[in-house]
């Protein structure tokens, strides 16, 4: 067994997205996607000031692709054209397949809650979109939404005091659990998804296998992890990527504890052709959707949608 050293450490850019909400971008470049593979894009948005999110993510398509939201704290009110609409709330994730092309909106809101009796508004809005790449036999699947519930994912604490918030995927000897698995398990590509809380200089190792693409968004304080021949301090709003050889990943809490989103995936390793909300093969693909958006023939199936309540 050998630990995997980090190859890349990437720090977010700002960026505006949709109809101009503010945004930190952790990865998402055509030019970089062969790295992260098969994980295209990463986005980090939301803000204390609603003038800077209110706009929101108004219609737009997508097609070959998945689309992962995680929301941390607010509302992301969703709708597509097909009808179906939901709202997302704090510590729920909507996981959804693209496929062969939807048309939606997402619109961040403050949330609403009861305080002593009435209704107040908590101004702060925080959310994560991850875009997973799909193999060319999938591109043109039918969509789908997973609506996954806060009280859907399994939050469980390690012996070492690491809350685990668990996606897709699996850990192993839990205590009190045994393995502990993700709702998520109907997936077209290989992929885990964790959201892992590390308390100061704790360690999270983990065993993969050799050739996956390792990634690691510093969510909030920082972390510790090997690079080359020395350790390096990552601090929040930055990704770790990791050398695809190896297969022990180790992190560790920094000095006050460090809260990342832990990506793993199995690279897909095929052309990349991206423009937009688009993403395929081959550039006459691209082509051809934006042909059928212009025609009005994009989307070509009304996606089937699964609610998980509860763990």
């Amino acid at each position: 067994m050998t630990k995997k050293l980090v190859k890349f450490v990437i720090p977010s850019r700002e960026t505006l997205e949709g109809a101009g909400v503010r945004l930190k971008r952790a990865f998402g470049d055509p030019n970089l996607a062969y790295i992260t593979d098969p994980f295209l894009l990463l986005d980090d948005f939301g803000s204390r000031f609603p003038h800077e999110y209110l706009s929101g993510f108004p219609w737009h398509p997508h097609r070959g692709f998945e689309t992962v939201t995680y929301l941390i704290k607010g509302e992301v009110h969703h709708e597509d054209s097909t009808g179906i609409k939901g709202i997302i709330r704090t510590g729920d994730l909507q996981w959804m397949t693209a496929g062969s092309g939807i048309f939606h909106s997402e619109m961040p809101k403050p949330e609403k809650k009861i305080v002593e009796g009435k209704e107040i508004e908590d101004p702060e809005v925080r959310g994560l979109q991850l875009w997973v790449n799909l193999p060319s036999k999938n591109k043109m699947i039918l969509p789908k939404y997973r609506n996954l519930r806060r009280e859907s994912l399994p939050v469980i604490t390690l012996d070492n005091g690491i809350v685990a918030r668990v996606v897709a995927g699996k850990l192993e000897k839990v205590p009190g659990y045994g393995r502990i698995e993700g709702p998520v398990k109907d997936l077209n590509i290989e992929v885990e998804y964790y959201d892992l809380s590390i308390p100061p200089n704790e360690e999270f190792n983990y065993e993969v296998k050799e050739g996956l693409t390792v990634l690691a968004y510093v969510l909030e304080g920082s972390v510790i992890a090997k690079k080359m021949d020395k350790e390096i301090n990552v601090e929040s709003r930055k990704t770790l990527i990791f050398d695809r050889n190896g297969n022990i990943i180790n992190i560790k809490g920094g000095e006050k504890g460090g809260r990342i989103l832990l990506l793993i995936g199995k690279p897909i390793e095929e052309p990349i052709a991206w423009y937009g909300p688009i993403v395929m093969n081959t550039h006459d693909e691209l082509i051809q959707a934006f042909e059928e958006l212009r025609k009005g023939t994009f989307v070509k199936h009304k996606a089937t949608e699964y609610d998980y309540f509860k763990y």
